[in-house]
């Protein structure tokens, strides 16, 4: 059975050692360490047996639009150290990271990345394998209106065995939160640069405590303690210590690290243009240097002696640094170990336990999403809880329907009154007092009304969602990535929060503008077509929103999603008027169905008044008596609306809504595949 671990034999060849002695070692070195006893807790949360991973790597190489990135980089993670990436800006240290952890696409347009990933000599696809890694971004993705309890409590329902009792899971989120030092802001919120919250280290080991819930057996940091002050970074990298100290293998990418913190370090990666210039114990780095000429001087972080020389030096010395570290000793046996593993992994004789070892724990990570049911449930309770939480979007939307609602009724007060009252500009549309172009203009301004209506409707639910995925991308992003739930899921518990709120907004509008504005159709169903009119906008407006990577972006597109709309629904250009080469573009706007339904439901009494006539009279008869109604009604036609395609309407109504977050989650899908 072969472990990763290596030992010189009697005959000064790498011995393999069994995965048996990597354990016992390991077990040895984090003794009762809390982080170990933690590690164990979490093991048995996540009904895990003991499993150490490691990782190798070799002659990685990524280019982006003919730019190398990282060039024939070699390396490997042991189980029980921690290791740190140092290098300048732009050295290709987060690149290495997002491509070890499968966060990075190999396939998008200009990227081309060589090279193989093994985990035990086994090349693994890290896309599939980055189930088993935990990843902690440089920036903190954690929702403001979250509290560190409810982050690790979301993780811990979504990503533990659904077989742990809640009391149980519960105790180990409170356990975590006092290992981590964050009991005592475990009620405070995380906050956000306008609003107050979690301090940046606080923030941070939350971040961190999300990833520890599933017991990961790789973890992963992008400068970790970037924005730290020195006490908060020291502390954080303890954390990760004793974590590596428990068996995990530790990564984590750090600009310049303090003398105390790189000294935690048990094995440094330096970088530098792409390249590794040294990779192996922290403590060898400055004699490594010294046998280079460049020695580091006395009470000096050699981390800093390092950063200085590989960006003081001229090109030419760095070219003979780089060489001399391809050529050194320690790169040898580097590359000599990773080579050995690989080539036992594909000998006939190659012992079975490593690879059973991985198999088992792929199948454990491709079964451990919870079900359906489980994950609509806890997003749609974190949904409500931010929904209500954050009383001030919701009180500025509902604010803003009541406000516009105010408006439209003093603007259009009166304008859709029956044409049975005489005492309304709707006198000329009677028989006694019949004016075509007085009832023509009557019908325009009570059209006009449920135009305006539906447009209102349209813009006050589609405009806050517009922004809100951009917002929440990179909490998605690594929620996703960490496999706690699916997509359908994620945008189910949306749509369920936002039924209720759009109905309510919907709700206000029409309570204060029907009376007022003298509508008389049926009240609840025109409630009921706003409704569903601002689902739908609401969905089109998600859509754009998952189509774009940043709410700058979703906003420079709104127009296209909004203006379109209004130009085919009549308002502006009779629909039989539009070129019959642009008029199919209305089967895409919401906006008409509604109008179109509204339409139905406001004038239904048109139509019973003309049905009742033609029961008992002659159709020219109808006309003398009802010359206002006909009229009416011909100009209804005119706008291609049928009284009998009512369900039509609402059908393609109700399938629009549902289309656009089918697409909206088939984006969100691709999206999430990676992360970068």
């Amino acid at each position: 059975e072969w472990g990763m671990m290596h030992h010189e034999g009697a005959t000064g060849m790498a011995q393999p050692l069994r995965l048996a002695s990597i354990e016992g070692s390991i077990h040895h070195r984090s003794g009762g360490t809390p982080m170990g006893q933690l590690r164990q807790t979490a093991r048995q949360c996540a009904q895990q047996p003991e499993e150490f991973l490691s990782m190798e790597w070799k002659d990685l190489s990524f280019t982006v639009h003919g730019k190398p990135i990282l060039r024939h980089v070699t390396g490997m993670l042991e189980p029980g150290r921690l290791t740190g990436v140092i290098g300048p800006s732009g050295s290709g240290k987060t690149t290495l990271l997002n491509v070890l952890s499968g966060r990075q696409n190999p396939h998008a347009n200009h990227i081309e990345l060589l090279g193989t990933i093994s985990s035990f000599g086994r090349a693994v696809d890290p896309a599939v394998f980055r189930r088993n890694i935990a990843y902690v971004m440089q920036e903190d993705s954690l929702l403001p209106f979250e509290t560190p309890r409810e982050c690790l409590r979301f993780s811990a329902y979504l990503r533990l065995s659904t077989q742990v009792p809640n009391e149980q899971r519960l105790d180990f989120v409170e356990r975590l939160l006092s290992t981590l030092q964050l009991h005592d802001c475990a009620g405070t919120i995380v906050g956000s640069a306008l609003v107050k919250g979690l301090s940046g280290g606080e923030r941070k080991r939350t971040s961190v405590g999300v990833e520890l819930i599933t017991n990961p057996k790789l973890f992963f940091l992008d400068e970790p303690v970037s924005g730290l002050d020195s006490y908060a970074a020291y502390s954080l990298i303890e954390v990760l210590k004793q974590l590596a100290a428990a068996g995990v293998p530790v990564l984590c990418t750090v600009h310049q690290p303090s003398s105390e913190i790189f000294a935690m370090f048990d094995d440094v990666i330096i970088f530098h243009a792409g390249e590794v210039v040294y990779h192996g114990p922290t403590q060898e780095l400055a004699a490594y240097f010294q046998s280079l000429g460049y020695a580091c001087p006395s009470n000096f972080n050699p981390a800093d002696h390092v950063m200085f020389l590989l960006q003081q030096e001229m090109a030419d010395r760095l070219r003979d640094i780089k060489y001399s570290w391809e050529q050194s000793p320690a790169c040898q046996k580097l590359v000599k170990k990773v080579v050995t593993l690989q080539q036992h992994s594909d000998a006939s004789t190659a012992p079975a336990d490593a690879d059973l070892l991985l198999q088992q724990m792929l199948r454990h990570a491709a079964s451990d999403r919870p079900r359906f049911c489980r994950q609509l449930c806890v997003l749609t309770a974190r949904e409500v809880r931010g929904t209500f939480r954050n009383t001030g979007i919701l009180y500025a939307r509902l604010g803003m329907s009541v406000f516009l609602s105010v408006l439209y009724s003093w603007l259009f007060a009166g304008s859709a009154s029956n044409g049975d009252k005489l005492d309304s500009s709707s006198f000329n549309c009677v028989a006694a007092h019949f004016d075509t172009g007085a009832c023509t203009a009557h019908f325009q301004a009570h059209f006009g009304t449920l135009v305006s209506l539906s447009i209102l409707s349209m813009m006050g639910c589609a405009q806050p969602i517009l922004l809100q995925f951009p917002a929440e991308r990179s909490v998605f992003l690594r929620e996703y990535a960490a496999h706690q739930y699916g997509v359908i899921p994620y945008f189910m518990s949306k749509t369920l929060v936002e039924m209720p709120i759009v109905f309510m907004s919907q709700l206000l509008s029409f309570l204060i503008t029907y009376w007022i504005m003298g509508l008389h159709g049926e009240f609840l169903l025109l409630v009921a077509v706003a409704w569903l009119l601002g689902m739908a906008s609401s969905s089109l407006a998600l859509l754009v929103g998952c189509g774009v990577t940043s709410g700058q972006k979703a906003l420079q597109l709104a127009p296209l999603t909004l203006v379109p709309q209004m130009l085919f629904s009549g308002l502006f250009l009779p629909v039989a008027k539009i070129p019959a080469s642009l008029r199919w573009v209305q089967v895409l706007c919401p906006l008409k169905y509604a109008i179109d339904l509204m339409t139905i439901v406001e004038f239904s009494y048109i139509k019973d008044s003309i049905d009742s006539c033609e029961r008992t009279a002659s159709d020219v008869e109808c006309r003398q008596s009802l010359p206002g109604d006909y009229l009416r009604q011909a100009l209804i036609h005119n706008q291609s609306i049928e009284w009998d395609q009512w369900a039509v309407y609402l059908s393609l109504l109700g399938a629009l809504l549902v289309g656009f977050r089918v697409v909206a989650t088939t984006f969100l899908w691709r999206k999430g595949k990676y992360v970068f």
